[in-house]
């Protein structure tokens, strides 16, 4: 390219000063012919006399005006490897970028009129409701917050007109006392406060139901997007395809290059095997196969799903990255607020999923490998396009450092959990609120979230919005209370995906005592980053393939229901543009934070009828933590040797040290795990005494 562009240019000045195109050239002078030796000094030369013959021969001197542009454009298109196409488009979004904020600034300045000479209506009569035998909800109230200048805050995203305008939420006009509803009797307002109050002496029940306020969803304009079309470096995909062509042939396995896809990250070339070779002998050698391409990792796909090819996914030597904005487009009709776009696969498309019908989703990957990336990318995808009368969030950061940016938006239910006993207390909480809503569900005789808010909106009554629960470390929570989190975590992927609350659960260590067994069972859908080991991937996928992965937000997506995964290069999205889309919602409101989700949920009354057993106490507890930390492994047969104790007393010490975080759950055949060292154990033993002293001291 870079060489028939300087060649177009070369001709397009020599026959510019020929023909005097555009004021080239010192002036015409008279001559007899063409070929004049005075006029061809200073006119093109002997080359630009000859293509304004040519082209006055063929097309009249007004021709070789037009051949002149032709060339010129062309050869400036392949020096700068631009193409017509994405000027047009570039053009097209920049006049629809100047027409939208022509439209919203004509928008704010009509609104600001429209405050100065509006008059205000008188306050609307609030009837009393009707009666109803359902449980009272009683309703948050809306606080909305102050107007902030986002420009100001952030002068580097912003352009002078481009900072979008303070969120038109105005406030609902003040009550006529006479038109107030009259209070209800005392012993009704006594029982309904019994009904609706926690056992810390909080009010319950405003969850399950969103607020009347109108929102406005941000524009994606502001989201970076990538210049220009990808450039594919046609020589070096076929070199590589002889070489790894070459390479097979080596092992004595015939083949030949039938296509190649290129995609942002990779390359994937398909290959067509010689009759009588099996294709497990192609997986075989990804290791040499990476070796002969220099590669530095190779993956396999034996064979391509729907094709009599196999796949050979090679990493491209420059890299594209991949923006949110790439991906962002209109989601199809019938999918929830809960869309989010993961990013592009290796075809270049754009992949994005509906969590309401995954139901829940699990991601997985080591440190770096674009985990914390994906999230924000999703939770960025919701709040682009659903408010807070859609979707409400409950984020789980154990880290304190990855979901920070989402405080304060109004779609929050709590306020950023970064306490692991705190998060265990809001999981126990949406069980809770999961129940509640399957009883309203069973009154109104729906079986979906969906058909159940048809039904309210018909008897004009708000509909519930959807819960999302993101957990941003996973492995956190299970160190310090793994029952009760695997059990309510359990609980709400089976049960709660027709009552609208979905959880993504988010971990760097894929080990098998943080993604246990049952946790898989009910989580379907997996996305895997780049991990370690084969076993690593085989916790998170049950298959291979994580292992040879890129990092950087390679990842590998298996939906609900699918066998096979597939492979994704994931969508960035900045944290300067996090804070914008933030900050548009800030603006609009504060959240409506329900505190009633971070106490502990109250315990049922004790089953135990034995009085002479307690099921936290045990006069060798403390041996029996020395006994098992000592030793590196834990199992009841142990504890009976070491401790010389019965086989029932050793099982109900075992099942106080799990309760405690101290050994892992029971996994079948293995053995269960330490989980606490020898530096930890005079902290875990000095706990266990203060504990048993303070049980003493309420006796």
């Amino acid at each position: 390219p870079w060489g028939m562009g300087a060649l177009c240019l070369a001709g397009a000045l020599t026959l510019g000063l020929a023909a005097g195109s555009l004021g080239l050239g010192p002036g015409d002078t008279p001559r007899d012919g063409f070929v004049d030796t005075d006029y061809l000094t200073h006119h093109g030369g002997l080359i630009g006399e000859s293509l304004l013959w040519a082209s006055s021969k063929l097309f009249s001197r007004a021709g070789a005006h037009i051949l002149f542009v032709f060339l010129l454009l062309a050869g400036v298109l392949l020096i700068t490897g631009a193409s017509v196409a994405g000027i047009f488009s570039a053009t097209r979004q920049s006049v629809a970028t100047t027409t939208e904020r022509v439209r919203l600034s004509k928008q704010e300045l009509s609104n600001a009129l429209a405050g100065l000479t509006a008059t205000p209506e008188p306050a609307p009569r609030v009837e009393p409701p009707e009666p109803d035998d359902a449980e009272p909800v009683v309703r948050a109230t809306h606080v909305e917050a102050p107007a902030l200048d986002a420009s100001e805050r952030y002068p580097d995203l912003y352009g002078e007109d481009d900072a979008p305008g303070v969120a038109d939420v105005q406030s609902e006009p003040e009550m006529a006392e006479a038109d107030l509803p009259s209070d209800p009797e005392p012993e009704e307002a006594e029982a309904a406060d019994t009904v609706a109050l926690t056992p810390q002496g909080h009010r319950r029940s405003a969850v399950t139901e969103s607020d009347d306020l109108d929102y406005r969803a941000p524009e994606p304009s502001f989201l970076k997007r990538s210049s220009g079309a990808q450039k594919v470096d046609t020589k070096a995909i076929d070199r590589s395809g002889t070489q790894l062509v070459e390479a097979l042939s080596h092992f004595n396995i015939d083949a030949r290059v039938i296509g190649t896809v290129t995609g942002p990250h990779v390359t994937r070339y398909e290959l067509r095997l010689a009759p009588g070779i099996k294709v497990s002998k192609v997986a075989q050698l990804k290791d040499d196969l990476a070796y002969a391409l220099a590669a530095e990792q190779v993956r396999i796909l034996a064979p391509i799903p729907g094709k009599q090819a196999v796949g050979v996914e090679v990493p491209n030597k420059v890299r594209k990255m991949v923006h949110l904005g790439d991906v962002l487009v209109e989601p199809p009709a019938g999918w929830s607020p809960l869309t989010v776009w993961l990013g592009k696969d290796i075809a270049g498309k754009a992949i994005g999923t509906d969590l309401a019908k995954q139901p829940h989703i699990l991601i997985a990957g080591t440190t770096g490998s674009g985990k914390s990336g994906c999230v924000n990318a999703m939770l960025s995808s919701v709040l682009l396009h659903a408010s807070p009368n859609d979707v409400r969030l409950v984020l789980v950061d154990p880290k304190r450092v990855e979901l920070n940016h989402y405080e304060g938006i109004p779609h929050l239910l709590t306020p950023v959990v970064t306490s692991p006993r705190l998060a265990a207390n809001v999981l126990g909480n949406l069980i809770k609120e999961m129940e509640e809503r399957y009883g309203v569900m069973s009154r109104a005789k729906t079986r979906s979230l969906v058909e159940l808010n048809r039904v309210r909106v018909k008897q004009g009554e708000a509909p519930l919005p959807y819960i999302l629960c993101v957990i941003d470390e996973l492995a956190d929570l299970m160190m310090v209370a793994p029952a009760d989190v695997e059990d309510s975590i359990i609980r709400l992927a089976q049960k709660s995906r027709a009552v609208g609350i979905h959880l993504v659960l988010a971990t760097q260590r894929p080990s098998a005592d943080v993604i246990t067994g049952m946790i898989k069972a009910n989580v379907p859908a997996r996305i895997a980053f780049a991990v370690s080991s084969q076993t690593d991937s085989r916790v998170i996928l049950d298959q291979n393939g994580a292992e040879s992965l890129l990092g950087q937000g390679d990842m590998l997506f298996r939906p609900a229901g699918e066998s096979r995964s597939a492979r994704i290069q994931g969508a960035f999205i900045a944290e300067a543009e996090i804070e914008r889309l933030t900050e548009h919602w800030r603006r609009q409101g504060e959240p409506e934070l329900h505190e009633e989700l971070l106490e502990a949920v109250e315990a049922e009354g004790p089953t135990d009828t034995d009085d002479d057993f307690d099921p936290d106490q045990d006069d060798l507890l403390a041996d029996a933590i020395a006994t098992v930390v000592q030793m590196g492994t834990a199992s009841t047969s142990m504890l009976q040797r070491r401790l010389r104790v019965g086989y029932t007393r050793a099982g109900r010490l075992v099942d106080m040290m799990e309760r405690r975080g101290v050994i892992s759950g029971y996994e079948g055949s293995k053995a269960r795990q330490v989980l606490i060292t020898e530096a930890d154990l005079p902290r875990v033993l000095e706990s266990l005494a203060d504990a048993a002293v303070g049980a003493s001291a309420d006796e």
